[in-house]
């Protein structure tokens, strides 16, 4: 349905009020204006008439003039009869009137005395069926140049017809419509096919690039983790193989959040305790027994529906920058009826939280931060991906983010946990 902005609504409203106009003005015209122009005609005659009586014309010279004229007697009929007796007043004695009498597209000529009413008509009327040809011809001018330009103008409907398509199927495609239009919309179309062509290349070449440098990076973590499995101390030994398969998951991360950037990635929602996905994101963030009392959790063992690895990338990423701004060095995760909550004391966000979001992010107020500025774009990103909403609030000295209507029951019975 169109809108009262939409320019084809403008347009139509445009085109109505000049198709009126032009109406208004033809019927003028064609309607009134030759009855005042004829009337003028004949006022003219009425006042030669006039000038005669001034000196002395009789009767006889009136009509004799008037037949000069071309004039001719008409018969009069009841209707005219009537029209004048309503219309002009009774002559006195010995005097008569003239006057002229507009009897529906006829205009007369009047002479009425007291004894009789004498009536002649132009045997010339005026063609004014020229002026209705004229009016007819100009309304369908204005109809067709009405047509043509919504003609014109209609492929840019049907451009927002694919591109909202497009949105809908979250995919980014080349416009078929307008194309080959050798107009200002074929030219919008045609750059917006090459936009769309530029940015297909730099999609690719980022994933491949992506692709790459996850594949040379297996090799020398698959040997590292060869080498670590030589080393004689337990200790080392294991502190060595958490780290390979730390990078080795490293790398099934950036290939999730690869898929999740080109919208490849499917969610697959499933039930789970709180605690186990807690428990997987501390083991992403390799934090030893040691540090395990810097994550205060204050909350039942709630049931969670997400996508368990999802959900996980972004409670590691949450707590990881909980943890890292944090004056305490701690986090504290706590649950809220259907809410997840993950604060920690420290500085409010000195930016909008929606510029946190955008990918490779880096706080121009603190430029000795680390990092690529990627870990509030991968949990918005994920957590998107999933349906769920992230808020951000600061209170009472708190960082507080919220992820909003992930826990489907509170206070769970392990009995009662089913997989989708």
């Amino acid at each position: 349905m169109w809108r009262s902005t939409s320019i084809f609504v403008q347009i139509s409203i445009l085109f109505a009020f000049a198709f009126a106009s032009f109406l208004a003005v033809a019927l003028f015209y064609v309607k009134i204006q030759p009855g005042l122009e004829s009337i003028k005609q004949y006022n003219v005659i009425v006042g030669a008439i006039g000038k005669m009586r001034q000196y002395n014309a009789s009767m006889k010279d009136i009509k004799s003039f008037l037949e000069e004229e071309n004039f001719h007697e008409v018969k009069l009929t009841d209707s005219i009869k009537k029209k004048i007796l309503d219309d002009i007043q009774t002559p006195h004695i010995g005097s008569f009137n003239v006057n002229v009498i507009q009897d529906g597209s006829k205009i007369l000529i009047a002479l009425h005395t007291t004894k009789e009413l004498i009536v002649y008509q132009d045997p010339i009327a005026f063609d004014w069926s020229k002026y209705h040809t004229i009016t007819m011809f100009g309304a369908i001018i204005l109809i067709v140049v009405y047509v043509t330009l919504m003609k014109k103008l209609m492929p840019l409907n049907n451009i927002k017809q694919e591109i909202a398509i497009m949105a809908n199927n979250n995919e980014i495609k080349k416009l078929t419509c307008g194309i080959d239009n050798q107009d200002e919309i074929g030219d919008l179309v045609r750059e917006f096919n090459y936009s769309v062509t530029k940015l297909g290349a730099v999609s690719e070449a980022r994933t491949l690039f992506l692709r790459s440098i996850m594949h040379e990076l297996k090799t020398p973590i698959t040997k590292g983790r060869i080498i670590a499995e030589m080393i004689q101390d337990l200790k080392y030994k294991q502190r060595l193989c958490n780290v390979f398969e730390r990078l080795n998951a490293l790398i099934d991360e950036f290939a999730k959040i690869e898929q999740l950037a080109s919208k490849n990635y499917i969610a697959k929602k499933s039930q789970f305790f709180l605690d186990d996905v807690i428990k997987e994101s501390m083991e992403m963030l390799l934090i030893d027994s040691n540090n395990q009392n810097n994550i205060i959790c204050n909350h039942s063992n709630d049931l969670i529906k997400a996508d368990f690895n999802l959900f996980a990338l972004s409670i590691k990423n949450l707590l990881d920058n909980a943890i890292k701004y944090s004056s305490d060095s701690k986090v504290i995760i706590e649950t809220i009826k259907q809410d997840l909550v993950i604060k920690n004391l420290g500085q409010p966000l000195k930016m909008n939280v929606n510029e946190y979001f955008k990918p490779y992010f880096k706080d121009i107020k603190n430029p000795l931060s680390q990092g690529f500025g990627l870990g509030m774009y991968i949990i918005k990103t994920t957590l998107d991906t999933q349906g769920f909403e992230l808020q951000y609030s600061y209170e009472n000295g708190y960082n507080i983010f919220t992820i909003k209507n992930c826990i489907v029951e509170n206070f769970c019975d392990l009995s009662l946990i089913k997989t989708d």
